[in-house]
């Protein structure tokens, strides 16, 4: 295990100094900082997937299980979407003083929990497991990006960018469509999650749904983003106001993926928390 505590802060370090990077080009608009601070990402990305890999042979399951675990894995999507995202549109650097310190806090709070090694029991080995973890990073990784998106809408919109390196080519309408795509994307990707949850656990307990409270605040989360999308394609919610709901939604979603297995007693929790 010292192997892979040593290469994961690595993987902190570079998270860290990316952050720094990102916040200092951000608030004195220099856009040489902006870019070494996505290369030191793609960098603390390319070192957290040989952590996460390294564990994974060891351990004999993916990031499924545990505190440190998933939330490390959370952190792993959040940067690789930004990256990818960064890949095709170049102009979108400035996401990184968002997305970099939440990874660099996400990651390092995971350093911090307990890394014992979680096995998979028979109840719990099924495919639907598989397929139920991997849309869950992908939906909160959607809904993330969205929450990155919508602060950067929030900086951008109503200053004069004219002049400005790195806030010049940042149209608003072009960040308050893409919030709006990601948090469609994650609507789909959360409905997909909870429904093969549902498969998996009727597998491993023999109910589909059994109100545990893990489930039914994941159902709130699918909700609280159905209202979000209501308002924009029924209410008409544009800019600001679709900004701000998105920002507002993300706290139920990290609540519901950490937070409700540390206040309640969940047939889930010990598997999230890992203790």
């Amino acid at each position: 295990m010292t192997t892979e505590i040593i290469v994961m802060w690595i993987a902190v370090t570079l998270y860290a100094v990316s952050a720094v990077c990102a916040i200092l080009g951000f608030v004195f608009r220099k856009p040489a900082l902006e870019r070494a601070s996505t290369v030191v990402a793609l960098a603390g990305l390319a070192v957290h997937a040989v952590g996460i890999g390294y564990r994974w042979v060891r351990v004999g399951h993916g990031p499924f299980l545990g505190f440190y675990e998933v939330v490390s894995s959370y952190a792993f999507v959040g940067v690789a979407a930004f990256t990818l995202l960064v890949a095709r549109k170049r102009v979108l650097q400035p996401l990184a003083a968002v997305v970099m310190p939440i990874a660099f806090l996400g990651l390092g709070g995971a350093m911090l929990a307990p890394k014992s090694d979680l096995a998979i029991t028979g109840t719990l080995a099924s495919w639907w497991l598989a397929i139920h973890v991997a849309f869950a990073k992908l939906s909160y990784g959607s809904f993330i990006t969205a929450f990155c998106l919508a602060v950067l809408f929030l900086v951008r919109e109503g200053k004069t960018a004219k002049g400005d390196p790195l806030l010049g080519k940042l149209a608003p309408e072009t960040l308050d469509d893409l919030a709006f795509k990601f948090v469609a994307a994650g609507f789909l990707f959360l409905g997909i999650m909870i429904a093969a949850g549902a498969i998996w656990a009727n597998e491993a307990w023999g109910r589909y749904w059994g109100w545990d409270p893990i489930e039914t605040w994941s159902l709130i989360s699918w909700l609280a983003y159905a209202l979000v999308l209501h308002g924009r394609l029924t209410l008409g919610w544009r800019g600001r106001r679709f900004a701000w709901a998105a920002i507002a939604a993300l706290p139920i979603v990290l609540f519901a993926l950490v937070g409700v297995a540390l206040v309640y007693k969940s047939i889930h929790g010990a598997y999230l928390i890992g203790y």
